[in-house]
């Protein structure tokens, strides 16, 4: 988490910096000794939700907050943006995401990546993105601000034709062993 703090601080929150931040975390997701799955294991099928996050790292002022989300599969997320920077980084199994832009007529998408063990994507404050998740995955997703506090992202409803408020995530497990401040 100090590389991330320093990559930002020196970089910035721009397209260069976010990228710097997913390459240094596909480097610690190579270290996969550090991250045994049994650590974090997936939703049951009598669960209600199909992933679970867990908290890796976050700073005392919700700053700079990482979770591993475990899933089960059949996960999908509308299109939606974070409302800060966004990197997602692949550690076992996959998770499909879609890019879009925002238009007249609501999103178009624009791209799409896999993000599986060696990989990830990197998005801007606003950038636009769904998650589709099929089978079983573990990925780290690492935010510039803690995903409790992420109150204003926005979600395409395409039934509706609008754009709605995310609620902010909650249920995050604790997944950090020492609890003292990253």
């Amino acid at each position: 988490m100090d590389d991330i703090r320093k990559i930002e601080a020196d970089l910035g929150v721009t397209r260069e910096g976010v990228q710097a931040i997913r390459d240094r975390l596909v480097d610690l997701s190579s270290n996969r000794e550090l991250f045994p799955l049994q650590d974090f294991p997936a939703p049951g099928s009598d669960d209600e939700q199909s992933s679970f996050m867990y908290r890796l790292a976050q700073d005392g002022d919700d700053r700079f907050a990482l979770y591993a989300q475990s899933s089960r599969g059949q996960v999908e997320t509308p299109v939606h943006n974070h409302t800060t920077w966004a990197v997602v980084v692949g550690f076992d199994g996959q998770e499909h995401n879609r890019f879009f832009e925002r238009t007249a007529d609501g999103v178009n998408q624009v791209d799409d990546h896999m993000v599986q063990a060696g990989t990830g994507v990197a998005m801007l404050p606003n950038d636009l993105h769904s998650i589709h998740i099929d089978g079983p995955a573990l990925n780290f997703h690492c935010y510039g601000l803690a995903l409790e506090r992420l109150d204003e992202r926005e979600y395409y409803n395409p039934s509706e034709d609008t754009w709605k408020i995310f609620k902010s995530v909650s249920g995050i497990r604790e997944g950090r062993t020492d609890l003292q401040s990253c």
